[in-house]
């Protein structure tokens, strides 16, 4: 009977320094990890979605154009439309998949839109600090380390993506109160995934005109994650519309346009380049861009969140939480 009795508290035992260990291994991660509080916000859009999963009918999906345009806040207040916007810098097709696979294992939104914007880039595009920051806020599932093998480059490791603590600790040096006070407990920086930008920075051309330079054809891994995202979508009942933020940037071409129209309308899907209803939304380059048109200020995503959602209301079937108390609650709490 001793014996035994001594057993169960050796098992107790090693169970609980297991535990002590993980505590700690999971609690260093967590000190040493970037908190983008401060600095690069944008690194703050991929975790903060979560506790807002369950209101989240629509999601906008795509790069920093996007996560600069549509706020969510307008879409709620005029169109009573409840939306994500799950959209990091330098955001690759690929990532863009993942980040919807992991939205739809969580909760079936009534509709993605799925900007294609960053498109135009290469198959062998890699930028380890903007994959960083779309990544190490993601939950750890299946879909986050099939998304690090698409993602990462030859010279990055997957465990120090399943466990930045084997990245960062070199940071022990440049640690300061946040990185404690954030460890467990993160304030919310983002407005739904939307980053406010007051700076002013105007164009110098009037005229937009696209560059027709260099390779204008869409790669093959780009069209290979738009289909399986769109298929995904598809096959959950999920509406899906394609779109291209709207920018004042020769950065783009009619080519891209028109091969994406192409896989649009296989699917019979509706592709806006919004960069053509620049004056229908009013939007005034000298104005309402922070960086000479490659992304909108406040001023612009206002103007483009307004129209955007008056879209969204005429053409598709997205429903009206303005007499739902949980979501008006949630809502409440983001708008304050």
């Amino acid at each position: 009977m001793k014996k035994a009795g001594n057993k169960i508290i050796n098992i107790i035992s090693v169970a609980l320094k297991v535990l002590l260990i993980l505590f700690l291994v999971i609690t260093l991660n967590r000190i040493f990890m970037p908190k983008y509080v401060h600095e690069n916000l944008d690194g703050r859009i991929t975790q903060e979605y979560y506790p807002q999963a369950k209101y989240s009918d629509v999601i906008f999906v795509g790069s920093s154009t996007v996560h600069s345009a549509v706020d969510p806040r307008v879409l709620w207040e005029e169109q009573g439309i409840s939306s994500y916007v799950r959209a990091n810098a330098s955001q690759t097709m690929w990532i863009s998949y993942y980040m919807i696979e992991d939205a739809v294992k969580l909760r079936k939104p009534e509709m993605v839109c799925l900007d294609v914007t960053f498109i135009k880039y290469g198959d062998d595009f890699v930028e380890e600090p903007s994959t960083r920051k779309s990544l190490d806020g993601m939950r750890l599932s299946s879909s986050k380390i099939e998304c690090i093998k698409a993602s990462m480059g030859p010279d990055e490791k997957m465990a120090e993506y399943i466990m930045p603590l084997f990245r960062f600790h070199s940071r022990w040096k440049e640690l300061s109160l946040d990185d404690f006070r954030y460890a467990y407990y993160n304030k919310a920086v983002t407005f739904n995934g939307y980053l406010p930008d007051e700076e002013v920075d105007p164009v110098e051309e009037k005229e937009l005109v696209y560059t027709k330079e260099g390779d204008t054809e869409i790669s093959g891994r780009n069209l290979y994650y738009l289909n399986k995202a769109i298929e995904l979508c598809r096959s959950k009942g999920i509406t899906v519309m394609l779109f291209k933020t709207p920018a004042h940037s020769s950065n783009w071409s009619t080519d891209y346009d028109d091969q994406i129209n192409s896989v649009a309308k296989e699917y019979g899907l509706t592709y806006i380049n919004f960069d053509e209803y620049n004056d229908e939304i009013g939007l005034d380059y000298t104005a309402d861009t922070p960086d000479k048109g490659s992304h909108l200020n406040t001023s612009g995503a206002v103007k483009f969140s307004s129209y955007l959602g008056r879209y969204l209301k005429d053409n598709y079937n997205i429903t009206d939480r303005k007499t739902n108390d949980k979501y008006i609650k949630n809502w409440n709490g983001i708008i304050k």
